[in-house]
């Protein structure tokens, strides 16, 4: 395959949920070494919703939701003369309704699509959901790219690939809790598959952990720091593979996490029969510690009572609505103003109370995940603050930056060292400031500005955002 035209590719590696915190010299001795030798992102941000198929589609867009159209993990779709609720995360089902919808999935480009468009090489391999393990590649089929997605094999593209990779490094292990076999696998996938065979120019590696150690084995446990010791492990045996290229400057790295998490307090408040018993049957509601209902009757009466109605309840926090309805703030404000949007965003209430491990941030919920597990999605800053790394020839060394970033930033940087020009109608930026040589760097100049709604009646919704530029980021939002 073709390098870029500097004989530049470029490798990302994910780990999925990984807390700044957590990045320490001695958990993460790999990846803290590494973001010792370059830039490492001091303000880095998620997107909101703060779910993983969300920010799967900022990194492989440069977009947020209101551009993409990947509005939340879980989403209202037509089902005939009713609307259903989607899950992104389970492929089958997934399949089947991007067969059914009449229109794309993406309303932009994606990854894919630009470096093939520009004669560059594409690969992915996923050990996340299978869902996500589409979502990252969603073009393969089309551009000829490769994609390896871990949960479900058997829709990898090329077709039967899966045969090939088990006759070589041998079959999937069986998926455990915490996934150290999982994440061994993946690595083995890219280092001894993908690189001698495909040797993309650009590479995605989405690693599951500590995600769903997080979820079910609570933020902090013995077992989820296990794990994020031996994903290091598995992130030192890449660079150390990778060692020669590195340094002669013909692979660049980005490490990164998608989002973070925050601890699950109490049993689930079951909120469709909070719903029902309040009079709103009918609604599709989507909410694990914060999400968005989808009324069947979207009427702005009807709308103005959900909110009235949420603004009582004392489980209930930010709320946002299409058009400021009942004198919210907008959907817009949260950049997920999209025809999928639910009618009512809200997440549910959060403080900083420690977990039994001694991890801050405590979330209200309605999860799947048990009381003490992790979860993600809402405006927290735990869940909003995120991991992303970036080191090799192109990048400055032993630098912390400072101004705000995110993962709508990946992409447009990533095709800046590829030499491909960032495309307009992008929502990113070029990461100027973590290159070296650039001439476009300039110091960047950031405004924080903080939005209340404007109730008078019940809990005001505050959302703290920092600009770079027109690039807004999210900070984080309460009500009080």
């Amino acid at each position: 395959m073709p390098e870029s035209a500097n004989g530049t590719r470029a490798l990302i590696v994910v780990f999925d949920a990984l807390r700044p915190e957590f990045l320490t010299p001695d958990l993460m001795p790999n990846l803290h070494a590494f973001a010792q030798g370059g830039v490492r992102f001091m303000n880095a941000r998620s997107t909101f919703p703060s779910e993983t198929r969300v920010n799967q589609s900022a990194v492989t867009t440069g977009c947020y939701p209101f551009r993409h159209g990947v509005v939340a993990n879980n989403f209202a779709v037509s089902e005939g003369n009713k609307r259903a609720i989607l899950s992104t995360g389970d492929d089958v089902a997934f399949e089947a309704a991007l067969d059914r919808m009449s229109e794309p999935l993406f309303d932009v480009p994606t990854l894919g699509e630009r470096l093939a468009a520009a004669g560059k090489s594409y690969a992915t391999v996923s050990a996340g959901t299978s869902g996500g393990g589409r979502l990252i590649n969603i073009s393969a089929e089309k551009t000829g790219s490769f994609r390896f997605a871990m949960r479900r094999p058997e829709v990898s593209v090329p077709t039967g690939i899966e045969t090939k990779i088990a006759e070589r490094i041998g079959p999937l292990p069986e998926y455990e809790r915490p996934a150290i076999d999982w994440i061994t696998y993946a690595v083995d996938c890219y280092l001894d598959f993908v690189e001698p065979d495909i040797h993309p120019d650009v590479m995605l590696l989405w690693l599951c952990e500590p995600d769903e150690s997080f979820h079910f084995l609570g933020i902090g446990s013995p077992e989820a720091l296990r794990t994020i010791h031996h994903a290091d492990a598995e992130f030192g045996r890449i660079l150390a593979r990778h060692e020669r290229e590195i340094a002669e400057g013909a692979l660049q790295v980005i490490a990164m996490s998608d989002h973070g998490q925050i601890s699950l307090r109490g049993e689930p408040l079951d909120l469709n029969a909070k719903f029902s018993a309040a009079g709103f049957d009918g609604a599709n509601i989507a909410v694990a510690n914060a999400g968005g209902v989808w009324l069947e009757d979207a009427a702005p009466d009807r709308v103005g009572d959900v909110v009235n109605w949420l603004r009582e309840q004392d489980w209930c926090g930010p709320i946002f609505t299409a058009d400021g309805t009942s004198d919210t703030l907008t959907l817009d404000h949260v950049r997920v103003a999209h025809r999928r949007a639910a009618d009512v965003c809200l997440a549910l209430r959060y403080d900083d109370a420690d977990n039994e491990w001694g991890v801050k941030g405590m979330s209200l919920h309605d999860a799947r995940y048990p009381a003490g597990g992790g979860c993600h999605g809402g405006l927290s800053p735990y869940e909003l603050r995120n991991v992303l790394v970036m080191s090799g020839s192109r990048f400055r060394s032993a630098c912390e930056s400072t101004p705000p970033a995110s993962n709508i930033d990946i992409m447009p940087t990533l095709l800046h060292l590829l030499e491909i020009v960032p495309p307009d109608g992008v929502d990113g930026r070029v990461l100027h400031e973590a290159l070296i040589d650039d001439p476009e760097y300039t110091t960047v100049h950031v405004e924080d500005r903080t939005f209340p709604s404007s109730n008078v009646q019940g809990p005001v919704t505050h959302l703290s955002t920092s600009w770079v530029g027109n690039t807004p980021y999210i900070n984080g939002a309460w009500v009080e």
